[in-house]
């Protein structure tokens, strides 16, 4: 092709070579710069405000130019228009999944550490955020913690940086907290408490079949639960709640003994920590509150409270504290029901799930359910229906019943 014809397309060929540079930009300060924090808001603003009025102009004049040729525009000025602005969207998620794959071969200490921070201690506080800590909105935690309003957790993830690496001050290695940490430090006094109080260690969660499916990287992630106390702090492992995409992952992987978790609540105080066979469970953000009446409170509470690699034809041993008396433990032997029919369904997904009734008398009782897929979609859903002890208090009904309207039918168990 001659030079003629590229001058006939230069302006759509220049709106896309300036779209193109704008978006490589944006996606180069995303990977380059982790705990961008209030910078991610920026980098959107630029996104829309620039980067959407240049597509809108870029696709005005390539249909003007279509219009022109009646459809004969060649190939490479359809390329020219396109190939760019394709090539700098995909900058951020592949160099998003190589600093990731990087960090976990090289055990990087610089890889987020996800906290969620429970205050039982009953005093504001002041919780110690360097490096850098950044919530999900990009904004550092809203600090004090409230000591009177327990069911509230702070979340957030932490982030080393030149600082630290300086002076080792960064608290985790291999995104594990470091070897003789044995004392939490606070940001700033807290009323009524010590700038420094002892720190409680639980063990990690065993995830060594995760790994098998996974590899070294992927699957349900680390949280580290720490729960403030008014004499010290007990910091525990947990797996993270899982994303969407873990989840519809874990349908096909065929991962045996990992099992997610919900918790309807009917007893009278928010559940603050709950743990089962002493693996503690991620609840997420808030306490798992109690229901008060249907139908609004059932959407509300239709939340996972966590997962955790169980074998289930074995009682489990389940203990809580609630936000009413954050000391004393709550202590309940729940024996999961079996399905009746043994045999898996065709498409029978291998996560189990369980919904757990927390009972006005103190007692546990539990529902076993499995999703039933046909593709990519789901089929149905089998489960062991409502248990006998609970249905006098279940008022957001059975496990099936947290799928809402249009759920598939129950399937035989």
């Amino acid at each position: 092709m001659t030079a003629t014809p590229y001058r006939n397309y230069r302006f759509g060929i220049g709106v896309s070579l300036v779209l193109a540079s704008l978006l490589a930009a944006l996606g180069l300060i995303a990977v380059c710069t982790p705990n961008l924090g209030w910078g991610v808001v920026a980098l959107i603003t630029l996104a829309l405000w620039i980067g959407v009025p240049l597509l809108v102009l870029l696709l005005l004049a390539w249909g003007r130019y279509m219009v022109r040729e009646r459809g004969h525009v060649p190939g490479r000025v359809h390329a020219l228009m396109f190939v760019p602005t394709v090539l700098a969207l995909l900058i951020y998620p592949l160099g998003d999944s190589l600093r990731g794959d990087l960090d976990t071969a090289t055990g990087d200490s610089r890889a987020a550490i996800a906290e969620t921070h429970i205050n039982l201690s009953g005093h504001a506080l002041w919780l110690d955020t360097s490096p850098y800590a950044s919530t999900y909105s990009g904004a550092g935690p809203d600090l004090p913690m409230q000591g009177d309003n327990p069911q509230r957790f702070v979340a957030f993830h932490r982030y080393p940086n030149a600082q630290s690496d300086a002076d080792n001050a960064f608290p985790y290695d291999n995104a594990r907290l470091k070897p003789g940490i044995d004392r939490y430090r606070y940001g700033a006094p807290s009323e009524g408490t010590a700038s420094t109080l002892p720190l409680r260690r639980q063990s990690y969660p065993d995830t060594t079949a995760l790994i098998r499916v996974w590899g070294t990287s992927g699957g349900p992630g680390i949280v580290h639960l720490y729960y403030h106390y008014a004499d010290h702090v007990e910091v525990a492992p947990a797996l993270a709640r899982l994303a969407g995409a873990t989840e519809y992952e874990l349908e096909r992987s065929r991962v045996e003994g990992l099992v997610q978790f919900k918790t309807h609540n009917y007893g009278a105080a928010p559940i603050v920590r709950l743990e089962i066979n002493g693996a503690t469970l991620d609840i997420g953000d808030d306490a798992i509150a109690p229901i008060p009446a249907p139908p609004a409170a059932c959407t509300a509470s239709n939340h996972t409270t966590g997962v955790a690699l169980l074998n289930l034809d074995q009682p489990l041993q389940v203990r809580w504290q609630t936000s009413a008396a954050p000391q004393v433990w709550h202590r309940a032997r729940v024996q999961v029901p079996a399905f009746r029919q043994p045999q898996p369904l065709d498409g029978q997904s291998t996560l189990q799930r369980v919904l757990l009734y927390a009972l006005p008398d103190g007692t546990m009782a539990a529902e076993r359910y499995v999703e039933v897929l046909a593709g990519d979609s789901r089929r149905g859903i089998k489960a062991t229906g409502l248990p006998v002890n609970a249905a006098a208090h279940a008022t957001c009904g059975s496990a099936y019943a947290t799928y809402g309207e249009g759920a598939p039918a129950p399937l035989a168990d």
